[in-house]
C-alpha cells in the first residue's frame, strides 16, 4: 500500500500480515474439497483400496459424485501433458486433453493403470520430474521423531563450547577441504534468495534467461530440524539449476550445526549460505537474520561450526553493511561496520561473502551505498574467497560498473530480476531489450507451466501457482518499456507515472491494479474461484507513493 499509518501513528513496513490473505485460505479449502484420492486421479485405481472401496485410503473415490460437481475445464491443452507426455494430476487435471470416458490417459491416449510403465517414470505430484530434495517420508519421521543421528554436529557444538568455556584454547578441530567443490563466482550472475518470489519455477525461468547462480528461499534452521514440511519443500533444486545454494536461518550455534550436517549428508545443493541479511522482527528475535551481525561470538559460533560440519559443501554467508549503525562503537563509515566483520569471516571458514549495500532499518529507503562496498573490499584479506554485491541493479551498465569500479567478483541481483528477469539476458548480451508485450506474456506463460509442473495441474495446484504469479506481477508491473523512456538507464528507485503502453496487453502489464494482475492469471489458469482475494505479501518502500493517490490504491483486495 503506498505508506499507510498504524494506530500509534507511525509508518508501517515491511509485509501484508497473513490476516489480509485469510479469504484466499478459504477459497484454496473449497477448491481442494471435492478432489479425487491423487492416486485414483493419476492411475484410475488406488492400490490402499478394496473392490468394496475399504482400505486406509481416506480420499475420495466416488468418480460420479466427483464428475458431477467438477468445475468446467480450462480451455487450454494441459501444459504439464504436452511437457512430460502425461499429467500426474490426472482426473483432477482443471486442463483438457488426457481425459477420456472418465480416464486419465497419456499422450497417446492409452488408459493408465497403477501397472503402467509412467507409475515408475512420474510417481506423482508429490514427486516432480526433474527435482531433487524431495524427501520421503522415512526421512520427516526421523526428524520430527529426533531419532536422525546429529552425533557428528552435536561434537563439533561441544568442541566449540569448550572454547568458549575457556576450557580448550583451539575452536575447531582441523576442516576438510579436500572434499568440498570450489567456488568460483567470478562474473557470474547471481539470483539473489527471495522470499516467497524466488520460487523453484522463478528459479528456472531466471535460469532460461541467462541466470548463472541460483540461490532458494531462506529456511528456517528450527523448522527443518522439525521436519515441516512447507519448510523442507524450499530445499528443492531443479535439474537445470546448473549451480545452486540454499538458504539457512538461525541464531542458534548448536541448531545451524546440526542442519548444516542434514544438509552435508541429505541435500543436493553446490553451497550452503548463511542469512545475515534478513531485517525482519520475527528472525530478530530468535536472534537470526541481520541481527546475527551484532551478536559476534555467536556468529564466529555458526560460521566455524557450520563450516566445520560440511564436509562436502562450501559454506557462504549473506549479510548487510550493518544491522543498525553503531555510530558510539564505529565512528568511522556513519556506524557501519561489515568492514570489521569480513576478515573475520575468512579467517572463521567462510569460502564466499555476499554485501547487500544497506543496513537492515534502511530497508529499501535510500540507494545502496556501493561506496561503502568498495571500502569493504578493500580490507579483504584474502581475495581469493569471491566476494559478491548487490543492491539496486537494474541495468548491465550498473553491473559492468560495479564489477569495474567497486572491487567485487560478481554481481547479485534481486528486485531488478523481479523487475525484469530478462535482466540477466542484457548483463550477458550487454544491451538493452526493448521486449515487447507478446515477449513478456511469453515469460509469464513458461512460469505458469513451470509452476503446473511444480504445485500440480489439479485446483489447488492451480490456485497455488495464480497466488505466486500475482506475487511476481506485483514487482514486475513497475518495469517501463526501455522504448518510452526518455532517459537512459533506468534506475530502480525511479516512480513512473501511469503510462499508455504500445499495445493494450502492453498498458496492462504495467498497470498497479490487482483487478489487472488477475485478469492476466485468467488468460492462463481460468477463472479465478469464488471468494478469491489477493493481497500482495511484500510491501516495497522503494520509493514513496504521490500524495494525492488514494490510500490502497498499489495493493488493493480483488474479489472474485
Amino acid at each position: 500500500k503506498g505508506k499507510e499509518k498504524g494506530k500509534d501513528g507511525k509508518r508501517q513496513r515491511g509485509m501484508n500480515k497473513n490476516k489480509d490473505r485469510a479469504a484466499n485460505a478459504d477459497a484454496m479449502k473449497m477448491v481442494r474439497a471435492g478432489q479425487l484420492c491423487s492416486r485414483m486421479a493419476y492411475l484410475n485405481g488406488c492400490c490402499q483400496q478394496d473392490a468394496e472401496g475399504k482400505g486406509k485410503c481416506k480420499g475420495s473415490h466416488d468418480l460420479e459424485a466427483f464428475f458431477a460437481g467438477k468445475p468446467a475445464a480450462i480451455e487450454e491443452p494441459c501444459p504439464v501433458l504436452k511437457s512430460l507426455g502425461v499429467c500426474p494430476a490426472g482426473l483432477n487435471c482443471r486442463y483438457q486433453g488426457h481425459i477420456t470416458d472418465q480416464k486419465n490417459v497419456d499422450r497417446e491416449g492409452v488408459v493408465l493403470t497403477p501397472e503402467s510403465p509412467w507409475a515408475a517414470k512420474v510417481q506423482g505430484m508429490g514427486h516432480p520430474v526433474g527435482e531433487t530434495n524431495v524427501f520421503d517420508y522415512e526421512m520427516v519421521g526421523k526428524l520430527r521423531k529426533k531419532v536422525f543421528d546429529f552425533s557428528r554436529s552435536i561434537e563439533v557444538s561441544k568442541a566449540w563450547q569448550r572454547y568458549c568455556s575457556g576450557a580448550s584454547d583451539q575452536p575447531l578441530g582441523a576442516i576438510v577441504e579436500t572434499e568440498r567443490k570450489t567456488l568460483d563466482f567470478r562474473g557470474k550472475s547471481v539470483l539473489a534468495p527471495l522470499t516467497t518470489v524466488g520460487n523453484l519455477p522463478f528459479r528456472r525461468l531466471c535460469v532460461k534467461l541467462g541466470c548463472d547462480v541460483t540461490v532458494g528461499e531462506m529456511a528456517l534452521s528450527g523448522s527443518i530440524l522439525e521436519g515441516a514440511p512447507s519448510e523442507l519443500s524450499l530445499l528443492r533444486r531443479h535439474e537445470s539449476e546448473k549451480c545452486f545454494g540454499i538458504q539457512l536461518a538461525g541464531g542458534d550455534v548448536e541448531n545451524m550445526a546440526r542442519v548444516a550436517q542434514f544438509v552435508d549428508e541429505q541435500v543436493d545443493c553446490d553451497f550452503v549460505d548463511i542469512n545475515c541479511g534478513c531485517p525482519l522482527d520475527e528472525l530478530h528475535r530468535r536472534g537470526a537474520g541481520s541481527r546475527l551481525m551484532a551478536r559476534t561470538k555467536a556468529m564466529e559460533g555458526i560460521v566455524r561450526c557450520m563450516s566445520t560440519v560440511l564436509k562436502t559443501k562450501p559454506l557462504t554467508l549473506k549479510m548487510r553493511t550493518a544491522d543498525h549503525e553503531d555510530l558510539k562503537k564505529y565512528p568511522e563509515f556513519g556506524g557501519r561496520y561489515a568492514h570489521k566483520l569480513l576478515p573475520q569471516l575468512e579467517q572463521w571458514g567462510v569460502s564466499a561473502i555476499t554485501l547487500h549495500g544497506r543496513t537492515a532499518r534502511q530497508r529499501y529507503t535510500k540507494l545502496a551505498d556501493w561506496n561503502y562496498v568498495n571500502e569493504c573490499s578493500k580490507g579483504r584479506t584474502d581475495t581469493s574467497i569471491p566476494f559478491v554485491a548487490c543492491g539496486d541493479v537494474l541495468s548491465w551498465e550498473e553491473a559492468d560498473e560495479h564489477l569495474a569500479d567497486h572491487g567485487v567478483d560478481a554481481i547479485m541481483v534481486g528486485r531488478g530480476a523481479l523487475m525484469k528477469p530478462w535482466l540477466f539476458t542484457e548483463m550477458k548480451e550487454k544491451r538493452h531489450w526493448d521486449i515487447s508485450a507478446n515477449e513478456r506474456f511469453d515469460m509469464i506463460r513458461d512460469f505458469t507451466n513451470y509452476g503446473l509442473e511444480h504445485w500440480g495441474a489439479d485446483a489447488r495446484g492451480v490456485e497455488t501457482t495464480r497466488r505466486f504469479l500475482l506475487e511476481w506481477l506485483s514487482f514486475t508491473c513497475r518495469y517501463v518499456p526501455v522504448g518510452l523512456l526518455e532517459q537512459m538507464p533506468p534506475k530502480i528507485n525511479w516512480r513512473p507515472r501511469p503510462y499508455i503502453g504500445r499495445s493494450d496487453l502492453e498498458t496492462k502489464l504495467g498497470s498497479t491494479s490487482a483487478n489487472d494482475w488477475v485478469e492476466i492469471t485468467e488468460m492462463l489458469l481460468g477463472k479465478v474461484p469464488e471468494g478469491f482475494a489477493f493481497v500482495p505479501k511484500h510491501k516495497s518502500n522503494a520509493y514513496e507513493a504521490p500524495k494525492d493517490e488514494k490510500q490502497g490504491e498499489e495493493m488493493q483486495d480483488v474479489q472474485g
